[in-house]
């Protein structure tokens, strides 16, 4: 199965008109906090699109919450049609549960809780009759230069909503960097490890290779994937390592495959089955996050293929010591780390079973428990709050 093709544009810069559908849910008041009382949460989102990780967790997180007993939707702010949005979600995320529902419904919609998932869709949801959360899976002023949207995009966390955060780097950077007038919670960073099923793997001819393969998760269009460095990088490390007599093999997914990077190969963005087949083909995964992180690294540490990740993005808020390969995101300490990782076997066994007993404490099944606590809390107390 694929997911229908659905296309989304960056609105160009200093232009307005990408807002002309929903221009008049923007302004500064503050949400009107109201306790639910019945059992309806509705995510908002810009529709579904296939292959997107974020929208994934969504679809996880709303369908554990029907299996609890909620009523639960998800509902488009941007034009997209019922049939492409469950078929994305199927893509996605098998088996999931919820009822999609597209941009036409936004006014008619009624909720006892609104849950946002991007800074625009607070805009839209803050002053809807009802609870309403933030889903904040990255700090998302982040996406944009500095500027009107960074502006705009920042000061959502200052809106009232109750912000939910996928893992503590969200809640430090906005408590750090935004004024909070509302409460946070943090959720765990969760993997699917049934997903991405573990193989083991022979490390003693990692002492020997004169070919190391990498497989390397980056985002054409997305800086805080670093497109650009990771290649000027892995270009400059390939010459260091092939004056040592080693051939540095790149594999880059997770890009439509139209584009063309500067060295390796470019095999486009992948079903579930055809990254396990590259988790335990390659010798090494690199998944560059500078926000928050990606769902990738725990599949890669699932599936028993050793991480490398970069001190400059924000593994060390979700991985633990001694689990992966730690680095400077430049040419000279990766190609020393793929060295002197090659040239131990031993600790690439000992970061994998260490990796393995790590994800088992950071299961969907805590996530649920996380989740469902916060939900059930604001059921608790049904007095009504303003912000």
């Amino acid at each position: 199965m694929k997911p229908a093709k659905t296309k989304f544009n960056d609105a160009p810069d200093g232009s307005i008109h990408q807002y002309n559908q929903i221009l008049k849910y923007f302004n500064d008041r503050p949400a009107d906090q109201t306790k639910p009382r019945g059992n309806r949460i509705t995510f908002v989102s810009t529709g579904i699109i296939g292959y997107d990780g974020g929208q994934t967790t969504m679809l996880h997180l709303g369908t554990l919450l029907a299996n609890a007993g909620y009523d639960v939707y998800y509902l488009s702010y941007v034009p997209q049609s019922q049939d492409e949005m469950i078929q994305n979600a199927e893509f996605n995320y098998p088996g999931y549960k919820g009822t999609c529902l597209p941009m036409g419904e936004l006014e008619s919609h009624q909720s006892d809780i609104w849950i946002a998932t991007l800074w625009e869709s607070v805009y839209i949801i803050k002053n809807k009759p009802g609870y309403k959360m933030y889903f904040v899976q990255d700090y998302e002023p982040y996406f944009y230069p500095y500027g009107d949207r960074y502006q705009m995009a920042r000061r959502t966390y200052s809106l009232g909503l109750h912000m939910v955060t996928l893992g503590p780097w969200c809640a430090h950077m906005i408590t750090t960097h935004c004024q909070v007038n509302s409460p946070i919670d943090v959720i765990n960073f969760p993997v699917d490890v049934a997903r991405y099923p573990f193989k083991e793997r022979d490390t003693a001819p990692y002492q020997k290779k004169q070919q190391i393969t990498l497989a390397v998760y980056t985002k054409w269009s997305s800086p805080r994937r670093a497109p650009v460095t990771i290649q000027i990088v892995l270009e400059n490390c390939r010459h260091i390592l092939r004056a040592k007599g080693i051939d540095l093999k790149i594999k880059y997914f997770g890009t439509g495959r139209s584009k063309r990077f500067i060295n390796g190969e470019n095999l486009g963005k992948l079903t579930p089955p055809e990254l396990n087949q590259l988790y335990h083909e390659a010798d090494f995964g690199i998944a560059t996050s500078m926000t928050n992180f990606s769902l990738v690294p725990y599949e890669m540490m699932s599936a028993g293929l050793p991480l490398i990740d970069f001190k400059e993005g924000t593994g060390s808020y979700f991985l633990k010591d001694n689990t992966y390969f730690s680095c400077h995101l430049d040419e000279r300490d990766l190609a020393k780390t793929l060295q002197a990782a090659c040239a131990n076997p031993d600790t690439i066994t000992q970061h994998i079973e260490k990796a393995q007993a790590y994800l088992k404490t950071i299961s969907w099944e805590r996530t649920e428990k996380d989740m469902l606590a916060i939900i059930a809390n604001l059921y608790a107390n049904v007095d009504v709050v303003k912000s």
